[in-house]
C-alpha cells in the first residue's frame, strides 16, 4: 500500500515538473496548456493515466458492500472508517471518539492515510491532467468515466466532496465544447444521481427527523450519539457547499454566452445549448428530477446558499426563454417557498433551528442574494396576476 501511495505521488510530481500551469478548480479559470514541452514521450502520460485510474478504481472498492468486491483484510475494512484525526479536524476537538480495539491501531491508521492520500493525490492528478491541451480528452474515456461517475453510487459524502473539487470542477472548466457530451454530461448524471437519490434524502431526513439517515454514507461513524451527529452535520454541510460550488460554475458567464436576458425574445434549449452548458444539461435532462434538497440542501446553509444562487438565476433565465413548464414548476413550487423560508427563525422549524446552529460571517449579503432572486421570480411570474 506504502508503494502504491509512492507510485501515485511520483505521478503528481511528474506533471508538477513539467511546468504546466493549472487549476484545482477551486478558484482559478483553466488555463489550458501545449503539450510539446511534456518532457515524457506522448504515450506516456496516458499509460500513466490508465495505470491511476485502476488503482482509483480497486481503492473505491475496497468501500463496496463486502458482498459486491473482493474479500479485503479485516485491517483495511477498519482502515476506512474516518480516523480520529479527521474527527478532531472536523469537529476542533481532541480525539473525540475512541480508536479501533482489538486490531494493530498504528498499521491500521497508516493503511488509513495511505488510502486517502492515494485517492486525493489520484483525483488531483486527474484535475491536473485536464490543463493539458488535448490530453485527457482526447482519450478513450470509458475507463475514466467507470473510475470518475460509475464508483460514485458506493462513496462517502467526503470522498466524492474532494471528487467533486479536485476532478469534476477542472473537468468542466477545461472540457471543450465537442466532448461535452463524453465528459461533461456522463460525469454530471452520475453525480447528480447520487445527489437525488442519497444526498436529497440526508437532508430531508435531517431537517424533518433531526438525523441524516445515511450513516454508511458518513462512514459508519462511532462513539457518543451526539459526537456523532455533530460530525455528521458537519460531513454533509461539506458535501453541500462543493455541491453549490459546482452549481456556481456550471452556473457561470464563461460557459454561458447564449444564455438569454430575461427580456430576449423565446428561444429553445436546442439553439441555447449550441452556447450554453446550462442549457445543454438541461437539454439532456442531466439533473433528472429537479429538488431543492438534492441540489441545494434546501438552502439550509448560508455559505452553500451563496454560492448555488446564480445556479437558481439561470435557471429562471431560461424558464423564460423557453417557457419551460417544468422548470416554470420548479421555480414556483420547489424554489421560491425555499426561498421565503431562508430567513424562517420559528421554533417549530426544523431548518430555522440548523440554520441557528450555522450561523454564519457571510448571513447577510447571503439574506440580500436571496431577497433580490425573490424579487426576480415576483417579477418574471407573479407581477401579472398580482396587478
Amino acid at each position: 500500500m506504502e508503494t502504491i501511495c509512492l507510485l501515485v505521488k511520483s505521478f503528481e510530481e511528474e506533471i508538477k515538473g513539467s511546468k504546466i500551469e493549472h487549476s484545482t478548480g477551486t478558484q482559478e479559470k483553466c488555463r489550458p496548456t501545449s503539450t510539446t514541452n511534456y518532457p515524457c514521450s506522448s504515450t506516456f502520460p496516458q499509460l500513466m493515466l490508465a495505470l491511476l485510474l485502476r488503482i482509483l478504481h480497486f481503492i473505491h472498492m475496497a468501500w463496496m458492500d463486502r458482498s459486491e468486491c473482493y474479500d479485503l483484510p479485516e485491517i483495511i475494512w477498519r482502515a476506512r472508517l474516518i480516523s480520529t484525526n479527521e474527527i478532531s479536524t472536523f469537529l476542533k476537538e481532541n480525539n473525540t471518539l475512541p480508536a479501533n480495539d482489538g486490531v494493530d491501531v498504528r498499521r491500521m491508521n497508516a493503511i488509513g492515510t495511505w488510502l486517502r492520500e492515494i485517492r486525493e493525490t489520484g483525483y488531483n492528478i486527474i484535475g491536473l491532467y485536464a490543463s493539458v491541451e488535448r490530453s485527457i480528452f482526447g482519450l478513450d474515456c470509458s475507463l475514466s468515466i467507470n473510475t470518475l461517475a460509475m464508483d460514485i453510487s458506493s462513496m462517502e459524502f467526503d470522498h466524492v466532496g474532494k471528487l467533486i473539487q479536485l476532478s469534476f470542477i477542472p473537468l468542466v472548466r477545461c472540457c471543450p465544447r465537442g466532448c461535452w457530451d463524453k465528459w461533461v454530461l456522463l460525469l454530471l448524471e452520475s453525480l447528480f444521481f447520487y445527489c437525488k437519490d442519497i444526498f436529497g434524502y440526508a437532508w430531508l431526513s435531517l431537517i424533518h427527523e433531526g438525523r441524516a439517515e445515511v450513516p454508511a454514507y458518513f462512514g459508519n461513524l462511532y462513539g457518543p450519539e451526539e459526537k456523532v451527529k455533530k460530525l455528521e452535520v458537519e460531513l454533509l454541510l461539506k458535501f453541500t457547499r462543493s455541491v453549490s460550488y459546482l452549481l456556481g460554475v456550471l452556473a457561470s458567464e464563461e460557459f454561458n454566452s447564449g444564455l438569454p436576458q430575461l427580456n430576449c425574445p423565446k428561444s429553445d434549449l436546442k439553439s441555447i445549448s449550441s452556447s450554453s452548458l446550462m442549457g445543454y444539461l438541461l437539454l439532456h435532462n442531466c439533473f433528472g428530477r429537479f429538488s431543492m434538497y438534492s441540489l441545494f440542501g434546501s438552502l439550509v446553509d448560508y455559505q452553500a446558499a451563496k454560492e448555488a444562487l446564480p445556479f437558481c438565476h439561470a435557471l429562471i433565465r431560461l424558464a423564460v426563454a423557453t417557457d419551460d413548464e417544468r422548470l416554470k414548476q420548479f421555480i414556483l413550487n420547489e424554489m421560491l417557498p425555499t426561498l421565503v423560508r431562508f430567513d424562517d427563525r420559528s421554533p417549530p422549524s426544523g431548518i430555522s433551528w440548523l440554520r441557528s446552529e450555522l450561523s454564519s460571517s457571510i448571513e447577510v449579503s447571503s439574506m440580500k442574494d436571496v431577497v433580490g432572486l425573490c424579487r426576480e421570480i415576483y417579477d418574471v411570474y407573479l407581477h401579472n396576476q398580482a396587478s
